[in-house]
């Protein structure tokens, strides 16, 4: 309905509900003092007819209307009248008339008359000359016939006066109130909106050069400052994010620039001095390899693109974990040959494990640990592959070795991509940096959890926990 600033629209708002609200204040309290007023004068024209009806009219019998008239108006120097009392015969026929502040004669209308044959009173407002004046007829009964004709008046000018007043000040006060309260409104929402404003110029200083930058926090524990926090939050997860895709992105370059510039420099010096053709295969042969291990670069950024994104498929099927650890042990003793590492297998359970999964990831990522164990164990240490049971249908398995270990400052950064503690000799075992990234994309993807634990000189554990009835999404 508006447009422009929400402080515009706020005082906009706030103006036209106040208005409302006075308005509506207004007309109610005028409703009612109008009804009071009424009531009041009702109330005393009733008191004075009951006065002179009980006390000098009904209870002395007095019919002639020239002695009514004589006694009405002799008791009514004893009292405070300010109305005007009538008399009138059955017929209608004014007998008599006592003035009080107003001298008015008090017409006797057809709704009246009608009242009074039914042998009812009747207020009602009548114009009489310039005025109105308020009217309570009511008839007088005496052994079941009609005797008197009793109407008290007087003028409603006061009345009407005092509500013209109220409606002037109302109409003079009431806009003014509007104004000075929409200024404050005013000020008010440019207070409370001085936070967002803040906001926005800083928002408006952030760019991905500058994800450093916070908005300013305030003492209050307020919404603007719970707001503050959150977005500080997450500039912060954003500044992470994109730390990771730099290191990522320069990561992934280095990687794939290494094995092309082989490729490139094998492919120059053959065309320039392979005379041969052992020396062309040998050339292939290289260049082959580096191919492979690109391959498995991208492969490899492929899955954790997929498990960044949630798309990490998982072919769900019931098999035995046991026998799968069987299987990563064999293997084991196989690659362990030729490095004579002792590996030993531990099945702490009583029966078979089955468990809910992808069979060929989980045996992925316990041979990527096993692959890590080896690699990092010098000649004749020892492997422990252990399975136990853990509460909630969970299976624990423990991968231990006796190698170099893992430094404690390296420990929060392994399962970070391209992340080496010893890049040369990741490099010549043909690493590529990304096998414990996958680990844990694996791992996360089954709802399970990982934790390692190292000591230099004495080996490393890893812990992997996997729920036995599969992931739940």
């Amino acid at each position: 309905m508006f447009s422009g600033s929400v402080r515009l629209r706020m005082t906009t708002w706030y103006c036209l509900t106040l208005a409302s609200v006075l308005m509506a204040v207004s007309l109610f309290w005028y409703i009612a003092l109008t009804n009071n007023l009424l009531l009041h004068l009702d109330e005393g024209l009733q008191e004075v007819a009951r006065n002179a009806e009980l006390g000098h009219v009904y209870e002395q019998h007095i019919l002639v209307p020239e002695q009514a008239c004589a006694i009405l108006e002799l008791y009514s120097y004893t009292q405070d009248w300010t109305a005007v009392l009538q008399l009138r015969a059955p017929n209608g026929d004014v007998a008599c008339q006592i003035m009080g502040e107003d001298s008015l004669d008090l017409p006797y209308s057809s709704a009246a008359r009608r009242q009074v044959r039914a042998g009812s009173p009747l207020i009602e407002t009548l114009p009489v000359e310039t005025t109105e004046v308020r009217v309570l007829t009511e008839p007088v009964y005496r052994d079941g016939r009609l005797a008197w004709i009793i109407q008290v008046g007087k003028s409603v000018e006061v009345i009407n006066h005092t509500l013209e007043d109220l409606r002037t000040t109302s109409l003079f006060i009431t806009p003014l109130i509007v104004l000075l309260l929409s200024l404050s409104g005013w000020f008010l929402a440019g207070r409370v909106l001085n936070p967002v404003v803040n906001i926005t110029e800083t928002a408006q200083r952030i760019t991905a050069e500058k994800l450093n930058r916070r908005l300013p926090l305030s003492k209050h524990d307020d919404e603007f400052n719970r707001l503050s926090r959150t977005i500080n939050s997450m500039l912060g997860r954003l500044e992470e994010s994109f730390r990771r895709i730099r290191q990522f992105s320069g990561d992934a370059s280095h990687e794939l620039r290494t094995p092309l510039a082989i490729i490139k420099g094998e492919t120059e010096v053959a065309l320039r001095w392979a005379k041969s053709e052992e020396e062309l295969r040998q050339t292939l042969e290289s260049n082959l390899e580096e191919i492979g291990i690109m391959e498995r670069i991208v492969g490899d950024l492929l899955s954790l693109a997929r498990s960044d994104a949630g798309e990490m498929r998982l072919d769900i099927n019931e098999f035995s974990l046991s026998d799968l650890l069987q299987d990563i042990y064999m293997h084991a003793r196989t690659l362990a040959e030729r490095v004579r590492h002792n590996v030993h297998l531990h099945l702490l359970v009583d029966s078979e494990i089955l468990m809910l999964g992808d069979q060929i990831q989980v045996y992925r990522l316990l041979l990527n640990i096993v692959n890590n164990s080896i690699k990092y164990t010098p000649d004749g240490g020892e492997i422990d592959i252990t399975l136990q049971l853990r509460q909630n249908d969970r299976a624990l398995i423990t991968i231990s070795d006796s190698g170099v270990g893992i430094a404690e400052e390296h420990l929060p950064h392994i399962f970070d991509r391209f992340y080496r503690v010893d890049a040369s000799r990741n490099r010549d075992q043909g690493g590529t940096g990304l096998g414990l990234a996958i680990v844990k994309a694996i791992v996360t993807a089954h709802n399970g959890e990982l934790t390692v634990t190292s000591t230099i000189g004495v080996g490393t554990t890893f812990a992997i926990t996997l729920p036995l009835k599969g992931p739940q999404d």
